[in-house]
């Protein structure tokens, strides 16, 4: 893999770590130990990718394990091609650490997504953290008490400028989804329709009001994340032009 690609990459993980941010991250020489009370894989796991290359590798682990064990969680990473060191997913898997939730990275020019996704379906725009936006997405996704309170904190405390497509039919919120604009790039989030309204065009409105949000704030290209087993988002994804820049996945260990 080129270097360009892998900084590409790294700059991403970089952004998608801003955009959904941990209560806790302890830094060492260049790896993030994140936590957030057990909610979401991405914020309680370890972002390995950079490193300063003055703590011995073993060394780095059994910090990261501690930094877990301590908080009663399995020890996590998120690991992708800019990973450092470069065989750090072979020493994991050498050490016992499981595969989990593999998922594709893909990315689009913002004015090909807009091309592609054209829908007469209103969709409003909400920009900051918003309630009446975040009790839709809970309702879609149906969280318990503990994951709603720790993900309305996470999306409260969201650094970069963000806003919320809120999709309403029959008098209801049915569709939702969360833009987070940094450094030219619009993260897309949240994408969440209520199981009654799926297959209506609701998710392809909210993603084009999401877009058009994020051109006008300046944004030239979008980048997503979306589950190896979840076709029915990638199906989606490829209609509105989005293509594959890497996959990362996580590799779990015990607690």
């Amino acid at each position: 893999m080129s270097k360009d690609k892998v900084e590409k990459i790294r700059l991403i993980e970089e952004l998608a770590m801003n955009a959904w941010p941990a209560e806790t991250i302890q830094i060492v020489d260049g790896w993030r130990l994140r936590f957030n009370h057990g909610v979401t894989r991405r914020t309680n796991s370890v972002w390995p990718n950079e490193r300063g290359g003055k703590v011995p590798l073993a060394e780095l682990m059994r910090i990261a394990a501690d930094f877990y064990a301590r908080r009663g969680l399995p020890t996590r990473y998120q690991v992708c091609p800019a990973g450092l060191p470069q065989d750090l997913d072979d020493q994991l898997s050498a050490a016992g650490y499981a595969v989990e939730a593999e998922t594709k990275v893909q990315t689009a020019a913002i004015d090909v997504v807009l091309g592609k996704t054209a829908s007469e379906i209103p969709c409003r725009i909400i920009e900051g953290a918003d309630r009446e936006w975040f009790a839709a997405y809970e309702r879609a996704e149906g969280f318990g008490e503990h994951a709603a309170r720790v993900r309305w904190a996470t999306i409260a405390r969201t650094g970069p400028r963000h806003a919320y497509a809120l999709l309403e039919m029959d008098g209801q919120a049915v569709a939702v989804g969360r833009g987070v604009l940094e450094r030219g790039w619009l993260g897309v989030f949240g994408m969440s329709t209520h199981p009654d309204y799926r297959r209506r065009g609701c998710a392809t409105a909210v993603l084009a009001a999401l877009a058009s949000w994020g051109r006008s704030q300046g944004a030239a290209a979008i980048y997503l994340q979306v589950e190896m087993h979840n076709l029915g988002a990638q199906a989606l994804y490829a209609v509105a032009g989005f293509e594959t820049l890497y996959r990362y996945h996580y590799r779990t260990g015990g607690v």
